[in-house]
C-alpha cells in the first residue's frame, strides 16, 4: 500500500505555497477569522486573497464574497473559520467550487471527548480523504510559509526576517506560534515553514513531514508531538530522513504517564508505549528533546554546523570552572576532548606566555586579548582528531567577530556556549546574526554536540 501520492504530496504543496487563499469566517474583528484574514492580507502582492462572509460587503479593505461558491476563482487554500457544525457543509461547498487545501481552525470536535464530536471529526476526514480536497486541522492554528513570507494563520503572533532552514511541525498550533516562535524570534533562529496539524482528521504530522523531506529549503526537521495514529508512517519517515541525511529533532510528549494523559486529552492524539517510540528513534537516529528552548538550539547547530570528519570536540574558555564543567558534561554525553598535540600545546603557551593552561580544555584566562584568541582558536581546531570547536565566554564585540570569521574559513564547527547575560549585546547579536550555533548551558551544550 502506497502511504503517500503525488496528488497529497500536490495538495500539501499547494497549501503550503498557496498563490490565492480564502479565509472563510472572515470578521473586521481580531478573533480567529479576522486575525486569519489579517495575517494573509501581509501577503497580498504576491498572493490573491479574499474574504467569505455572507455578513460584510467588505472586510479589511477587500471585498467579502457571501460563499465560496461566489469567489471568481477556486483558491489554491481556504482558512475555514467557521462554527463546528458547518465545517463539513464547508467543505463541500469547497470542493464543489475545486479548491486545492483546507486549513480547518474550528474547534469543537474529538478534542472534546465526546462521542458524536468524535464521530463528525472522522466525517471531516473521510471527506477530504474520498474527495480530494485534503485538510489539516481540526482544531489548530493554520501554518506559515515563513521563507515567502506566507502567513495563513489565526495566530496573533507573527515575524520578519525569520527565514532559516529548520521546518517545525506541531500538533500543537499555540505551541508552535507561541513559545517557539517567540523563542526563535529572540535567539535568530529562522525557519522554512511553521505548521500547526490539531486533531488530524485528515493530514498529519507524517504527511507534512514526509513533504519536508522532499524540499530543498528545509535542511532539519523539527516537531512537537503528542502521538502518532499511524505508527507505520511515522517509521517510514524516519527511515528516510536517516537515509538522506535529513536530521530530524523531537519533542515526544508522554514519558509520564501524566504527560501522556494529558496529550491525549488535548488533541485527541493517540498515544502508545515511550519505550518503544525511544527505540525506533534510537534506531533511525531520531534526535529527541526535552524542551522548546533545546529543541530550537539543537536544531538549529544541526542546520548551520557540518557533519563533523572526525567526532573530537575542543574547548576553549577564558574561565577554568566553565571549561571543567562543560568538558564534563561532554564526557557524561559520552563525546571526546582529544588532548592536544605537543605542538598544539607548546603553540598556546607560547602565545599565553605562562598564563592559563594548554589543554583540552584549554583555560586562557583573561590574558588572551583579541590579538592572541584568534591564535589559540586556530592552534585547536587544527587539531586533526577535533571536528567541532566550542568556545565558551561572555563574547565581546571583538571576540564574536573572530569567531564568526574562524567559521567561514573553516570546514570544521565552530559552536559557541554564551556565558554572559542573555539581554541585548552587540556580541550576542553578532553571533545570532551569523547564524552561529548557540547554547546557554553546558548540558544542553553536550545534548546538542550528541547529535552532531
Amino acid at each position: 500500500m502506497e502511504l503517500w501520492t503525488d496528488t497529497q504530496m500536490a495538495s500539501i504543496h499547494k497549501m503550503l505555497n498557496p498563490r490565492s487563499l480564502a479565509v472563510i469566517g472572515a470578521t473586521p474583528r481580531l478573533q480567529y477569522g479576522g486575525r486569519f484574514l489579517a495575517a494573509a492580507l501581509k501577503a497580498q502582492e504576491r498572493v490573491r486573497i479574499y474574504a467569505v462572509n455572507p455578513n460584510y460587503q467588505e472586510i479589511m479593505g477587500i471585498p467579502s464574497y457571501a460563499s465560496v461558491t461566489e469567489l471568481p476563482e477556486a483558491p489554491d487554500l481556504v482558512g475555514i473559520v467557521v462554527p463546528y457544525h458547518q465545517v463539513l457543509g464547508t467543505l463541500q461547498d469547497c470542493h464543489r467550487k475545486g479548491v486545492g487545501a483546507a486549513i480547518v481552525i474550528s474547534a469543537g470536535f474529538a478534542e472534546r471527548g465526546l462521542a458524536d464530536r468524535r464521530e463528525l471529526q472522522n466525517q471531516l476526514g473521510d471527506f477530504a480523504r474520498e474527495s480530494g480536497l485534503r485538510m489539516s486541522g481540526p482544531n489548530c492554528l493554520g501554518l506559515a510559509n515563513v521563507k515567502d513570507d506566507i502567513w495563513a494563520t489565526s495566530s496573533s503572533r507573527g515575524a520578519d526576517g525569520l527565514r532559516g532552514p529548520v521546518g517545525l511541525i506541531c500538533q500543537s498550533g499555540a505551541t508552535a506560534f507561541g513559545p517557539f516562535l517567540v523563542r526563535a524570534v529572540d535567539n535568530g533562529i529562522g525557519f522554512s515553514y511553521i505548521i500547526s496539524t490539531g486533531n488530524e482528521a485528515d493530514l498529519d504530522f507524517t504527511d507534512f513531514a514526509r513533504y519536508l523531506l522532499d524540499d530543498p529549503s528545509t535542511r532539519v526537521i523539527a516537531g512537537f508531538v503528542e502521538g502518532f495514529k499511524r505508527a507505520d508512517k511515522f517509521l517510514e519517515v524516519a527511515k528516510l530522513a536517516a537515509e538522506r541525511g535529513k536530521p530530524l529533532v523531537m519533542i515526544k510528549i508522554g514519558r509520564s504517564e501524566l504527560g501522556a494523559r494529558a496529550a491525549s486529552s488535548h488533541t485527541a492524539a493517540l498515544t502508545g508505549s515511550d519505550a518503544l517510540y525511544e527505540a525506533v528513534f534510537a534506531q533511525y537516529g531520531v534526535v529527541r528533546v526535552q524542551g522548546y528552548d533545546e529543541l530550537l538550539a539543537v536544531s538549529h547547530l544541526l542546520a548551520h554546523t557540518p557533519r563533523p570528519a572526525k567526532p573530537g570536540i575542543a574547548v576553549v574558555s577564558h574561565s577554568g570552572g566553565i571549561s571543567s564543567l562543560t568538558a564534563d558534561m561532554c564526557g557524561q554525553a559520552g563525546l571526546d576532548l582529544p588532548p592536544l598535540s605537543d605542538q598544539a600545546r607548546d603553540g598556546i603557551n607560547g602565545v599565553l606566555k605562562g598564563f592559563g593552561w594548554a589543554a583540552n580544555p584549554s583555560d586562557v584566562t583573561g590574558y588572551a586579548n583579541s590579538e592572541s584568541f584568534p591564535q589559540i582558536m586556530d592552534y585547536m581546531i587544527d587539531e586533526p582528531q577535533v571536528g567541532t570547536l566550542v568556545v565558551a565566554s561572555a563574547g565581546a564585540d571583538s571576540q564574536a567577530a573572530q569567531v564568526v570569521a574562524l567559521r567561514d574559513r573553516s570546514e570544521k564547527g565552530v559552536v559557541f556556549l554564551w556565558t554572559g547575560s542573555q539581554n541585548a549585546t552587540s556580541g550576542l547579536a553578532q553571533l545570532k546574526a551569523a547564524n552561529i550555533p548557540l547554547f546557554y548551558a553546558p548540558d544542553t551544550l553536550a545534548r546538542g554536540l550528541q547529535a552532531l
